[in-house]
């Protein structure tokens, strides 16, 4: 019989590792032979599916499928010596296409198809030129992101734009010194949960995306009711609109804090359920676990024998 193996990092830290981690215990319960595995000897078994193991001790065969992620071009090379059919988890198509520069061409009959997490990231990947399978499965977002009681805070996440959300948060307390004393929580360290918590707290998401795929990131701040201001990384295209978020790019410093104003402004007047954060929900609502159960069972249905 077929089996589904995901490759793991020991210990689960960024949202490509969740998004995996989604994929097995879905697989799971919906009755596939899935697993995860990881290199060493130890991983955070609390974090990961249950049957996960270390890699080394798993034996494989040509009717099994591994799962690895798209930015590590040692792994994708010593995947080529797996015996299974490898499946490439594409979370970021620039990632992915740094990763291969140096590999050369991808054996399609071994590479058996990319998973993409959006069409934005599949086109970008047909567009410069690779010529293997595709399949785009958009990743659902689970029911615990909500928007509670919220109060004027702007959540923000620092990691990948350090310099440009230091720089909007400056500008925006020296250019609307009425709002100065409006908290900005960074968000690092949390675990979902924690982040879901906070997100559906918060009236405001200001967004320093960079290099994105789908950026995940507003789809949660959306689910969550925020009112989402900024740079979508070029991943929301797929879903972003005048209508369900104020739009800006992370290097127009005062630009963005005028938009940041507006959203403070659009909630103070409004309340919570203001027309921005409504269509946010409704646009975040398209990326369920319904769906995203659905899409994924189907791709593994018509790969492996159960």
């Amino acid at each position: 019989m077929s089996k589904i193996y995901y490759f793991a990092y020991p210990t689960p830290s960024t949202g490509g590792d969740y998004i995996n981690i989604e994929h097995v215990t879905t697989l799971q319960d919906c009755g596939f032979p899935a697993q995860m595995v990881y290199p060493g000897e130890r991983a955070q078994h609390e974090k990961l599916p249950r049957n996960s193991e270390p890699i080394n001790e798993v034996p494989f065969t040509n009717e099994d499928y591994l799962v690895i992620p798209e930015n590590d071009a040692p792994l994708i090379n010593s995947a080529r010596g797996v015996p299974s059919k490898v499946v490439i988890h594409n979370l970021n198509t620039y990632y992915f296409l740094d990763a291969i520069r140096s590999l050369g061409k991808l054996d399609q009959e071994k590479f058996d198809t990319v998973l993409c997490v959006s069409r934005v990231s599949a086109a970008m990947l047909v567009d410069s030129g690779y010529t293997g399978s595709v399949h785009v499965i958009h990743p659902g977002l689970p029911d615990y992101f909500a928007p509670s009681k919220k109060r004027l805070r702007i959540a923000f996440a620092p990691g990948k734009l350090p310099i440009e959300s230091g720089a909007v948060m400056a500008a925006f307390r020296q250019m609307f010194p009425e709002h100065a004393g409006i908290e900005w929580c960074p968000l690092m360290n949390l675990d979902r949960k924690e982040l879901a918590k906070v997100l559906g707290e918060s009236a405001i998401y200001a967004a320093f995306c960079n290099l994105e795929s789908l950026s995940l990131s507003i789809l949660e701040a959306m689910k969550s009711g925020c009112i989402v201001v900024g740079d979508h990384g070029g991943g929301g295209a797929e879903y972003a609109t005048e209508h369900n978020g104020i739009w800006v790019r992370a290097s127009e410093v005062t630009k963005f804090s005028r938009k940041l104003a507006e959203a403070v402004n659009l909630f103070l007047q409004d309340g919570e359920n203001n027309r921005m954060s409504s269509n946010g929900v409704r646009t975040a609502g398209n990326f369920n676990i319904e769906n995203f159960r659905e899409s994924l069972s189907a791709f593994w249905a018509s790969r492996i024998r159960r």
